[in-house]
Parts: structure tokens; C-alpha cells; sequence
């Protein structure tokens, strides 16, 4: 122990003085003894991170989050998870471990929120198998979540588990009924008996077979917001007069005497001449509103759990911090979600998107939300916002996609017309016939004579209406303008004229916050230029712009990546798709770029 601490000791100095390397050898020398301090690991952790060795730093920091958890010191380990969301937004592990976190705190509206975060991203993943273990948790804390009961049995049909769907809909129909919904409830069971013949209806209710207990999911018998559930049994209930109050005379007390039997704590017996079925009635009734006092507590710990998120969003919004701004309303927006509040839903993620526009999990949902709602030109807003995020991804299938289906909710939008045809001719690809689309065509700035064939003399020529539209845009956007300078660059972009978007989004990049994604814009003209060195140093430019955080920085350092793999700069090319890798293993297709370059620099070593 003495050695251990005369490492340490050691150690620390070494950081002090800024002797990085020879810090980092002697913690190794202590975690090899060994010590497992979890403040030991996060220093480490922090030091890789600035040094920009995040893979390493993850898994030290994944080591810190082992050992708080074994000390049950859960607040920390919740710390570090966050630490860790920092460098990879997307993590799904440590998502599920959060939601683990949170719901031994007792703080189950944030544990709801990641283990959701987690199952959505198994979901895209294709892996169904732990998306519907989570679900299934958080189905344990919010049994009459209708909506996340439907998912669960779409989910367990993709995943070929019909059973699994079976028994989610038995358990909802013995829930409905006891609500006094029969009607529902047998149109529940019919679904749940076609879909798994083989199962049979345990009539168990919330314990209907495969669901686990909220105890072995790991949370109290508390439910979500930490409202209490209650039960029939420990409830007082039973037969009412007609003013409501209970009726004391139809119930007995225990019998005196050897032969008398004392009910089970909390549970009051009832007259032993009543008939059954009067029995079973006056048991519905103390059940259903059991059922029903749970339901408006869950509820009401909901509603208050949204408002708090929602109050300190707009603090942080008050104070400049969009970024936690914009996370506090997410969790405030996820929470009503689950509650089915659909309005409320609303307000909060265009609250969210006026603080971050781009944030691609809020206009998924604003998607998923528009379109349920049957709202046509909010979803065909919001789905032509998500494209756009896509496509600043260069992820041109799922842009594509978003693009076409705006076009059908909205033909006449001309921009997303303008993308689906650059993608098109970007792809090699013929693509559909816009035009075919049933609506009214958009009107074009220059008109053509459709009643006749036309001669090749007569058609207008494409550089006197670039020429054209040049002098027209220059006299009409000052030098100061950087927005519509921007713009301008796009639109040349997708014209394919690269020299004049760089010329565009040069005068816009002196706007200030516009900087870097007019850095990277210009890098992707030198791309498309096929000027990989030029495109490498607008990007390093822009890496090197204070003020901007990993999320903002992920796709400049996967085009940083592709320059320098154009270059043959394998090494470095695969330093940045790495990085890019744990900010988000959903990018693109990085974990592809990571392997082939892996096999390129491994083919190299062997030839050499």
C-alpha cells in the first residue's frame, strides 16, 4: 500500500510539471498493483481526452464508472457517464448504464429517459434483443404507457419473437379490463391469441409471463417519479352506501376463538354469506381504484418532473448555455412524450431546435409526432429539416428518402426538388420523375415554351442564365450580408460551379459564427475538386476555431479523414475516423472507414 501511494504521489507531480508521458507510465505502474481508486482513473481519463487518445480515455473512464458503482456511490458513477456522453453523444452502453444509475438514485423520469435512448438506438441498430429487454423495464415502471405497449409488440414482430408481443398484449387487456374496459380487452386478447397461437392468457396481469418484476429490473417498488403504486392489498375498499362512505355493516372482524382466521395485513375480509360474484364485484371495485389513484399520481409526478426540465432549460437558455438548454429540454420533451402529452411535446422541441436547429433526435421525434397528428406541412418542415441534417452528414439514402417524402406531402418545395436532383446526378443515379408527381408544378423563373418542339437554337444557353444570375445576385446582396452569401454558395454548390462557392462562402466565413461551417463547406468544394491537400488545411483551419465542442466538430474531422486518406496519409486518416467513431458509431458509415483503413495500413506493414 505504501508503494502504491509513493506512485501516486509520484504521479501527480509529474502532472504538475506537465511531464505528461512519464505521469501516464507510473499510473499504469499503480492500476498494475492493483489500485482501482476511481479518481486514479478519471485523471488519466481527462489527460488521453485532451491529448485526443479518446478510445483510451473512454475506457478508463468506463473503469472509474465500475468502480463507483461498486462503492454504490451512484451520483458519481452518473458524473462520469456524463463525462463520457461528452466525447460519444451516442454511446447506447452507457445510455442503458445511466438508466441502471439513475433508477437506483430513485430518479426514474431520467432513468426512463435513457433506457428510451438506449432502445431507439438498439432499434436503428437492427438489434431488437435489448431493445425490447429495456422496454420491457420501462414498461414495468409505466404499465398503462399505451403507445410504448404497441412499440414493444412492433418490435418483438421484427425480432421474429411473437410470444414476446403475445404476452404484452394479455397483460394489457387484463389491465383493461380491470379499468372496465371489456370491449378493448377482448380485442386485445383476439390480437394476442393470432399473433402467438400457442399462449395461453395467464390472466396475471402486470406479472403476465416474461415480464420481469420491477425488483429484478432494478428498481423499488416505487414507480416512475418516485409515486408510489398501489396495490388492492394495504388499499381500503370494499362495499359503499349510496352516500359513498363505506358500508362498515356488510364487513366483519376477525372471529374470537382457536378456529378464528385473521386476514392477511391490509386485506379486509369481506362477508362470508355475500355470493361470489357480489364478492368478485366489490374486488373490481377496490382494484379499480387502486388502478386508478396510481394512474393520476404517476401522472401528476410526471407533469411535475416535465415542468422542473422545462424551467431549468430556460434558465440555461437565459444564461447562454444552449447546449444544456437544449438537453434539459429533451428530457422535458421525452417525459411528455411518455405521458402522451402530443402538445406539449411540440412546443417543447421547437423550444429545443430554436436553441441547436440541427438536433436530429428532436426532429425525429417532431417527425414521428407531425405525422401522427396528420399535420402535413409541419411534418413535410420537419422532415425536410432532418434531410438537411442528413445530408450535412453525407448520409445520402436517408436524406434522399426524407427529401422524396416531402415532396409528397409538399410538391411545390423547390428546395427539396433542387436536392433530390443534385443527389441524383451525385449518385450517377436516374432517379424518379419529380414531375410526375400529382400536383401543381412550381413555377419556373424562366418560362419555355412547352406547345412545340423546339430547336437546339432556341433553347436558352445554361452560362448565359448562370452569367445572368450571377450579375442579378451581385447587385443584390452587400458584402456584409453573410447569410445570403452563404446561401449563394449552396446554391452554386448544387449547380456544381465549386469555384464560385468558395468565393461565396470565403466573404461568408468573415460573418463570425459562421465560420466553421463555412470552413467546411469550402474543404467539401476542394473535395469535390478532387483537391484532397487544400480540403485537409480548410479543415484543420476550422478544427482549430475556439468555442466549438465535439458534436459541432464530427463531421469536420470524418472529412478530415477522407482527405487524408485521399492523400495516403493512412495513419492519420484513421486518427480521425476513430475520434469520429466514439463521438458517434452511427456516423455515416465510420466503423467501415475504420476497418478498410485498418486493413490498408496492415497491407502496407506486410508489403513492406
Amino acid at each position: 500500500m505504501d508503494r502504491n501511494i509513493a506512485i501516486k504521489k509520484k504521479a501527480q507531480q509529474l502532472v504538475q510539471k506537465g511531464q505528461i508521458d512519464a505521469a501516464l507510465a507510473e499510473f499504469e505502474k499503480l492500476f498494475a498493483q492493483g489500485d482501482k481508486d476511481p479518481y486514479d482513473f478519471i485523471v488519466v481519463a481527462d489527460i488521453l481526452a485532451k491529448r485526443g487518445s479518446m478510445m483510451e480515455s473512454v475506457r478508463r473512464y468506463r473503469q472509474a464508472v465500475e468502480e463507483y458503482t461498486k462503492a454504490e456511490l451512484f451520483k458519481n458513477a452518473i458524473a462520469v457517464c456524463k463525462k463520457i456522453l461528452r466525447i460519444s453523444k451516442e454511446d447506447l452502453l452507457i445510455h442503458r448504464t445511466l438508466g441502471e444509475l439513475y433508477a437506483k438514485e430513485g430518479l426514474y423520469s431520467d432513468a426512463i429517459i435513457h433506457y428510451l435512448e438506449f432502445a431507439e438506438g438498439s432499434i436503428r441498430r437492427q438489434e431488437h434483443e435489448p431493445a425490447l429487454d429495456v422496454i420491457e423495464t420501462v414498461l414495468s415502471l409505466s404499465p398503462d404507457n399505451t403507445e410504448l405497449s404497441e412499440k414493444f409488440v412492433e418490435i418483438a414482430m421484427r425480432a421474429d419473437q411473437p410470444e414476446r408481443g403475445g404476452r404484452e398484449l394479455y397483460r394489457r387487456a387484463e389491465r383493461v379490463a380491470r379499468a372496465g374496459k371489456s370491449a378493448e380487452a377482448a380485442e386485445l386478447r383476439d390480437r394476442a391469441s393470432t399473433l402467438a397461437p400457442g399462449l395461453q392468457d395467464s390472466g396475471g396481469g402486470d406479472e403476465a409471463p416474461g415480464r420481469k418484476p420491477l425488483q429484478d429490473a432494478g428498481f423499488s417498488a416505487r414507480g416512475a417519479g418516485g409515486a408510489g403504486h398501489a396495490t388492492a392489498k394495504g388499499k381500503v375498499g370494499g362495499p359503499r352506501t349510496e352516500g359513498g362512505e363505506l358500508d362498515l355493516d356488510s364487513m366483519v372482524e376477525p372471529g374470537e376463538g382457536e378456529d378464528a382466521q385473521a386476514p392477511e395485513p391490509g386485506v379486509l375480509r369481506f362477508d362470508a354469506g355475500r355470493s361470489e360474484e357480489e364478492t368478485e364485484q366489490v374486488e373490481a371495485e377496490v382494484e379499480e381504484e387502486a388502478f386508478e389513484e396510481e394512474r393520476v399520481s404517476a401522472a401528476a409526478e410526471t407533469a411535475d418532473a416535465v415542468a422542473t426540465h422545462a424551467e431549468l432549460a430556460s434558465e440555461y437558455l437565459s444564461a447562454g448555455n444552449r447546449e444544456m438548454a437544449a438537453e434539459e429540454f429533451w428530457k422535458a420533451a421525452e417525459l411528455a412524450f411518455f405521458r402522451g402529452d402530443l402538445p406539449r411535446v411540440r412546443m417543447l422541441l421547437s423550444s429545443l431546435l430554436t436553441a441547436i436547429p440541427g438536433h436530429e433526435a428532436a426532429l425525429r421525434r417532431l417527425v414521428d409526432i407531425t405525422a401522427q397528428a396528420e399535420d402535413h406541412p409541419a411534418e413535410a418542415k420537419a422532415r425536410f429539416d432532418l434531410a438537411e441534417v442528413y445530408l450535412a452528414h453525407e448520409e445520402w439514402p436517408l436524406a434522399r428518402a426524407e427529401y422524396m417524402r416531402v415532396l409528397e406531402l409538399n410538391p411545390s418545395n423547390d428546395r427539396a426538388r433542387a436536392r433530390v436532383q443534385r443527389l441524383d446526378s451525385l449518385n450517377g443515379d436516374v432517379g424518379v420523375d419529380l414531375d410526375s408527381i400529382d400536383a401543381p408544378k412550381p413555377s419556373a423563373s424562366v418560362r419555355v415554351r412547352d406547345d412545340q418542339p423546339q430547336d437546339m437554337d432556341n433553347l436558352v444557353d445554361l452560362e448565359e442564365i448562370i452569367d445572368e444570375f450571377k450579375a442579378g445576385i451581385s447587385n443584390t446582396i452587400s458584402g456584409e450580408d453573410h447569410e445570403s452569401h452563404y446561401d449563394l454558395g449552396m446554391a452554386y454548390m448544387e449547380m456544381g460551379l465549386h469555384d464560385e462557392a468558395i468565393e461565396e462562402f470565403q466573404v461568408a466565413s468573415k460573418g463570425g459564427p459562421m465560420e466553421l461551417k463555412c470552413l467546411e463547406m469550402i474543404a467539401l468544394c476542394y473535395l469535390e475538386k478532387d483537391e484532397p491537400a487544400a480540403a485537409a488545411r480548410e479543415l484543420d483551419k476550422a478544427l482549430q476555431l475556439p468555442g466549438h465542442g465535439p458534436e459541432e466538430t464530427i463531421s469536420i474531422r470524418y472529412n478530415l479523414g477522407l482527405a487524408n486518406e485521399r492523400l495516403g496519409n493512412l495513419d492519420r486518416a484513421l486518427q480521425h475516423f476513430e475520434e469520429v467513431y466514439l463521438l458517434n458509431v452511427d456516423f455515416l458509415k465510420v466503423a467501415t472507414k475504420v476497418r478498410e483503413v485498418k486493413a490498408r495500413l496492415a497491407g502496407a506493414q506486410g508489403e513492406a
